[in-house]
């Protein structure tokens, strides 16, 4: 048995509830996507075995033919199609952006899946990387079609959450769900239906431990085997011993602060003077201990869409000049939220802000309350993080910083309040065109436009970092998913 001491066990086992790296955890057990995302950012085939486009707007998926399901159903093109139908009766939820541009999803045949878009879509094969596919009910071989798919209604409503939490939605994943405790504890069982070599443990225990001290004291008593968000609090120690080791991603995850644009932070030029109140280089390196670099931008260096013409300096003479110019010359106090791996990074932008008189009031929470609070803008910034995962900025920025628009699935995770028509245009330019070097030159006009509105102040990069008994093997991941499949006695290889 595998024991993983995690900052955050998914609030609920439902694959398509949440965006947060704590449900994807749970969730690449259980379900697939049709490709997997790699550790560079690129993608490897998973559930497909290949796809290519047919003219401009059509591209055609090829699926495994030995695949089945924990309930031993095969996997079909219909699956896949009726995930997408799922996706669009949750309306604009924190996934609708995958599919957003989908026209159509039909079956050609039993093994190949055909997908047109109202544009051209060259990220679509990204995209699909965070898409758990589940089963069609049976008998299903509908389309997906956008705001409605014929005979789901029934296979739909069956969906609950209770049945995700007890484990009656089967995937084709390595591990089948045993018990679920949201926010708490998940076990996991092999799946002897596997379609792939099958992993090294037969259970998985995922276990809650919130606190970075507390998760290290559970790995040195040997509680758990492995952790994840190691703190800098318990690095020093941790390096120190030969039985424990830890290991680094790559720093590609930015934290932000997300703004609300409903409260006292309307004025561009207050968000502009907390934005250059930051010292990042140092905060970099007093807080973060190695495990960091600053970010004066949304996307990182190497990424499409980033540009220097939208670095954010450091000033705080010039931001207090902006206070004052805004009515604010003696200050405010402001409303932080966020959770406790993110402590250290709250409490130095604290003290930045302090130096211009802008006092925070921080507010830890679990992930299962800081959802919500975010959802409902109870909040003035919030600190959380983010990584491009399909290689570029495009679909990051569809989600966070369009305007929220149904119809076209944009802006589902925009909680800001963000809305700007020019970047809104300038943005829908960019996610159907083709050609890479003027995409990339939309994605840096509207990381530009982003550093001049500031809906979000980005702070640092982080690596992500894990440890384990020695006697392992996990190399890290960018998305910050800690998989048992990956997980292997330190003798044996991953797959």
């Amino acid at each position: 048995m595998l024991r993983l001491g995690l900052d955050m066990v998914a609030a609920s086992a439902d694959p398509h509830r949440f965006y947060s790296v704590d449900s994807r955890n749970l969730a690449f057990h259980i379900f697939e996507p049709l490709i997997l995302p790699d550790d560079g950012l690129g993608i490897v085939p998973w559930l497909a075995t290949g796809w290519e486009m047919e003219g401009e707007r059509t591209w055609v998926v090829r699926l495994r033919p030995d695949v089945r399901f924990h309930d031993g159903k095969l996997l079909s093109p219909h699956d896949v199609a009726f995930t997408f139908c799922r996706l669009d009766s949750m309306g604009n939820g924190p996934l609708a952006g995958l599919i957003a541009g989908v026209e159509q999803a039909v079956a050609r045949d039993a093994h190949t899946l055909v997908i047109t878009t109202r544009g051209t879509m060259p990220l679509l094969p990204h995209v699909l990387t965070l898409l758990p596919i589940i089963p069609a009910p049976d008998g299903w071989k509908g389309i997906y079609q956008p705001r409605g798919c014929a005979g789901t209604a029934d296979g739909l409503a069956a969906l609950t959450e209770q049945r995700f939490a007890d484990g009656k939605v089967p995937g084709t994943g390595p591990y089948r769900l045993a018990s679920f405790r949201g926010s708490s504890s998940a076990d996991l069982v092999r799946a002897d239906t596997y379609w792939r070599t099958k992993p090294h443990w037969d259970r998985v225990q995922q276990v809650l431990l919130g606190s970075g001290v507390a998760r290290a004291r559970a790995l040195v008593s040997g509680e758990v085997d492995i952790i994840n968000q190691v703190v800098p609090e318990s690095l020093d120690f941790l390096s120190t011993r030969a039985d424990i080791k830890v290991v680094d991603s790559k720093p590609l995850r930015t934290l932000m602060l997300t703004v609300n644009l409903a409260g006292p932070l309307t004025d561009v030029n207050i968000r502009r003077a907390l934005a250059i109140a930051i010292d990042r280089a140092a905060l970099s390196k007093r807080i973060a201990q190695g495990s960091a670099e600053p970010a004066d931008q949304m996307a990182p260096p190497g990424i499409p869409g980033y540009t220097p013409a939208a670095s954010i300096p450091f000033d705080q003479a010039e931001a207090r000049r902006l206070l004052a110019q805004a009515g604010v010359p003696e200050g405010l106090r402001l409303r932080l939220i966020t959770i406790e791996p993110f402590a250290r990074v709250a409490e130095g932008v604290a003290r930045y802000l302090l130096a211009i008189g802008v006092q925070l009031d921080i507010r830890y929470a679990s992930v299962g309350d800081a959802l919500p609070l975010l959802r409902d803008r109870d909040y003035d910034l919030f600190l959380g993080s983010r990584v491009p995962f399909t290689g570029e900025m495009g679909y990051s920025n569809w989600e966070l910083l369009h305007t929220p628009q149904q119809d076209i699935k944009a802006g589902s995770q925009n909680d800001s309040g963000y809305s700007n028509p020019e970047l809104d245009q300038i943005l829908s330019q960019a996610m159907v065109e083709a050609d890479t070097s003027r995409r990339e030159q939309l994605l840096q006009q509207v990381a530009v436009i982003a550093s001049r509105d500031l809906p979000f102040i980005p702070l640092l990069r982080t690596t992500r970092r894990w440890a384990m008994h020695a006697d392992l093997r996990f190399d890290g991941r960018v998305d910050g998913n800690t998989l048992a499949t990956l997980i292997t006695p330190a003798s044996a290889s991953t797959q």
